[in-house]
């Protein structure tokens, strides 16, 4: 990151279509931003696109005040919002670790697990969630990922008992890992 990098998030929404994901990122190239980061997914019928962009000054104002014809050329609704850079924001000592749950698909699952991991003070960095049918018996299941920080003070233990209670109160194979190595 240089000095003068400025940051802006992206976050586009609309029917999905071949070609999204490369009018988007042409349009980020032709104002010389350049793409950080991103998260994209179709979810339902709908496309969904975050984007990290980072340039100077001058790019990023030329991307957001040009958004309105991205906007009409793709057809998606379109947010900006300028930002930190990713190392100013998680400058924190953290633990790393990734929480998966997994189970019969019913309702509340996401909901415990994070109101659980907001409960012991946990930032959650990402989260993927779907549900799925099984292969031979067509059972609907479910399986959510989440990447997640632990602040100083917050063990894994402190975590994994909180995922316990909630395994048990909602009937999930869940499993807390550290990333940290050794």
């Amino acid at each position: 990151m240089t000095q003068s990098e400025v940051f802006l998030v992206l976050s586009c929404l609309g029917p999905d279509r071949p070609g999204l994901v490369a009018e988007v990122t042409d349009y980020v190239s032709g104002h010389s931003g350049n793409v950080e980061d991103s998260r994209m997914a179709v979810l339902g019928a709908e496309f969904g696109i975050l984007l990290l962009v980072a340039g100077t000054p001058d790019e990023i104002a030329a991307i957001e005040r040009d958004l309105p014809s991205l906007s009409e050329k793709t057809g998606l609704d379109i947010r900006a919002r300028r930002t930190k850079a990713p190392e100013e924001h998680r400058r924190a000592a953290t633990i790393p670790c990734i929480v998966t749950a997994e189970a019969l698909d019913h309702e509340g699952i996401v909901r415990s697990v994070t109101r659980a991991l907001a409960g012991a003070g946990v930032n959650i960095v990402s989260l993927e969630a779907t549900a799925y049918e099984a292969p031979v018996t067509g059972s609907p299941l479910f399986r959510m990922e989440a990447r997640v920080d632990l602040p100083p003070g917050v063990s894994v233990g402190k975590v994994r008992k909180a995922m316990d209670a909630v395994a048990e109160e909602q009937n999930l194979d869940i499993e807390v890992k550290s990333l940290i190595k050794g």
